[in-house]
């Protein structure tokens, strides 16, 4: 029976990794959720335009305030093990490590990275197995995907005024070059630069895809009428994407993918 005993309590120890995290990035919080560990979230950011999944549970979960302005005070009576920092609040760093809070901040810049941010998240919670497996289906569904090149020029639109788009080194254009989709911002400097028309028209690019501060096709062309010009929106091959879901680097991230993907089909030829 002690041995038993013995065991358990190693088991516990070592095992299994009860972490007291309070998290501020949406997709680490997705990320956990897939590994089960959800019991180890704390408490989290809210986000203020888009939902986190699963958003019936998630949207229960305690807050220390939003996305883009966290509560210093609040996360520091809870007293975590840990903070998970976003983009937005990497200005917390340093004065939470004064507190003696430890944090970790997960680039998600391209989709390796994600399956890296899939692995660190497993280790802190003691679920590298789940990672492992996790990380191995996603690495599948990518490959699936390189199966099937669209082999067209492309662009995603960030914002219609100014025309601001995304270039390479952000995850939007990974995406882009998965799907077999030449990014004509590829030289073009910065992550998500202003572009003019005539640069865009003089790609001219035979898919365009819109999101985030683009509110609709007609906004986009009234805006920027030389786009009308293009190969895209004559065959018209412009089209919405909910961009909130290609920003966030989660393993979710590949379904949606899979969407766009299947959407493109019929444009191949």
């Amino acid at each position: 029976m002690k041995k038993i005993l013995l065991l358990l309590c190693l088991f516990l120890d070592f095992g299994f990794s009860k972490q007291a995290l309070i998290v501020l990035d949406p997709a680490s919080i997705e990320i956990l959720y897939m590994l089960e560990r959800e019991d180890s979230i704390l408490a989290i950011a809210n986000m203020q335009n888009s939902q986190i999944y699963p958003k019936e549970k998630t949207s229960k979960l305690q807050s220390v305030g939003t996305f883009s302005h966290p509560s210093l005070e609040k996360i520091i009576a809870l007293k975590p093990d840990m903070v998970i920092l976003s983009s937005y609040s990497l200005n917390l760093k340093q004065k939470l490590e004064t507190f003696g809070i430890k944090t970790l901040y997960l680039k998600a810049d391209n989709l390796n990275e994600i399956a890296q941010n899939i692995k660190t998240l497993g280790d802190i919670v003691g679920e590298e197995e789940k990672a492992k497996k996790l990380i191995a289906d996603y690495k599948d569904k990518i490959k699936n995907i390189k199966k099937h090149p669209l082999h067209k020029k492309g662009v995603l639109i960030y914002s219609d005024s100014p025309l601001m788009v995304f270039t390479p080194g952000t995850l939007p254009d990974d995406i882009l070059q998965t799907l077999g989709i030449t990014n004509i911002a590829k030289d073009v400097a910065g992550a998500r630069p202003i572009l003019s028309e005539e640069f865009i028209l003089k790609e001219n690019p035979e898919i365009i895809l819109y999101g985030l501060r683009v509110r609709n096709q007609n906004d986009l062309l009234r805006t920027n009428p030389l786009l009308s010009k293009t190969k895209a929106a004559k065959n018209a091959r412009i089209y919405y994407i909910n961009a909130y879901s290609l920003l966030r680097g989660t393993p979710r991230i590949i379904d949606n993918i899979i969407k766009i993907q299947t959407q493109f089909n019929s444009i191949k030829n």
